[in-house]
């Protein structure tokens, strides 16, 4: 029995033992990790750069390049109406090196008329009579295919003769404006779009600038005989935007018929209204589309329906529902031709490749 009681008492001390060591592990690990931690020091924030100002970003290259291009393509137009050719085919040219890319500038052709126009001076200037030989010199064509080839000389000789006596009596006229594209009429005709090299018979013409059927400027030009006259004319201001669809008209409520005589009056009050239908203005609207035109690849005046709308791109308004007869004109001549269906109350677009 007391064997019994000691084996208890040891059994329970080697219990409590166990436990007490289990505890006091528990507890160091516990402390271990928990001191790194809380001698760990605080991160180092990063420094923040200063944002940029707006006034350091330097402005584009292209901005001062296109207020350079219009300087110098006004300089070749003031060139152009002294009659410096040679000036105005520099200052062409420098405009045209600034702004390679731009598909819808006039600079090409302004540098062209410039170059005609140098080259025709130049070719007056060193031109001079030739003496003839004379006639006891020459000698007879004897066969039948000299006497034919004799003839054909004289018959060109002739003919060179009397086209430069005709263009000696007329002269050129040198249509230009700001900003291009304008369709130039000369005595009610409309010949081509500015800027334009006409060739004119020697006096008075009548000269407009025209954008559609708006008549923009109006002049009386004289010209002599073979010599060059300028016109150019900045018409911003006079250049409307794009005519924009008219406004609707508002319909006027319908009244309901007047009863019968004798009828009663309908105890649930009056009948609700049928919508009224629409007036004739927006019947005509509806019946109307636009027409938007691009054209990418050939760069010529836009013509529908037989009417000049400019150079693209151009948004034509108001157009008629129904098919559209769409050209596109290269001085005049005609290099693509398109029918396009136009929808009612819609924008319809066209890509001319």
């Amino acid at each position: 029995m007391k064997n019994q009681k000691t084996w208890v008492a040891v059994i329970l001390l080697g219990a409590v033992a166990v436990n007490a060591g289990a505890y006091l592990m528990v507890r160091s690990r516990k402390a271990a990790r928990s001191e790194p931690v809380a001698a760990r020091p605080p991160e180092p924030t990063p420094a923040v750069a200063p944002p940029q100002t707006v006034a350091s970003v330097a402005p584009p290259k292209e901005d001062s390049n296109a207020g350079l291009v219009r300087a110098l393509r006004a300089s070749g137009l003031a060139a152009l109406e002294d009659r410096d050719y040679e000036r105005a085919v520099a200052q062409f040219t420098e405009a045209l090196k600034l702004s390679p890319d731009d598909k819808d500038s006039d600079l090409t052709r302004l540098l062209g008329i410039a170059t005609d126009l140098r080259a025709r001076e130049q070719s007056k200037s060193a031109q001079a009579p030739t003496p003839r030989e004379p006639a006891h010199t020459r000698a007879p064509p004897r066969t039948r295919a000299a006497k034919l080839a004799a003839a054909r000389a004289a018959r060109e000789q002739q003919a060179t003769a009397a086209s430069a006596q005709e263009d000696a009596k007329g002269g050129l006229l040198l249509v230009t404006s700001t900003p291009p594209g304008l369709v130039v009429m000369v005595d009610g005709r409309a010949v081509d779009l500015t800027p334009a090299r006409l060739p004119v018979s020697a006096g008075a013409h009548r000269v407009v600038l025209a954008q559609g059927d708006r008549r923009l400027y109006e002049e009386t030009v004289e010209v002599d005989e073979d010599s060059v006259r300028s016109l150019n004319r900045d018409l911003t201001a006079e250049v409307s935007p794009p005519a924009q669809k008219p406004a609707a008209a508002p319909v006027a409520a319908v009244a309901p018929p007047p009863a019968a005589d004798g009828a009663a009056a309908s105890p649930r009050g009056p009948e609700p209204s049928k919508p009224p239908e629409p007036s004739v203005a927006r019947a005509a609207v509806a019946q109307r589309g636009d027409l938007e035109v691009t054209s990418p690849g050939l760069y010529g005046e836009v013509w529908i329906n037989g009417r000049p709308y400019g150079f693209p791109p151009i948004s034509a308004q108001a157009l008629p529902s129904g098919p559209a007869k769409v050209e596109v004109r290269v001085n005049g001549e005609v290099k693509r031709r398109m029918t396009v269906e136009v929808e009612p109350g819609r924008s319809t677009r066209v890509r001319v490749k």
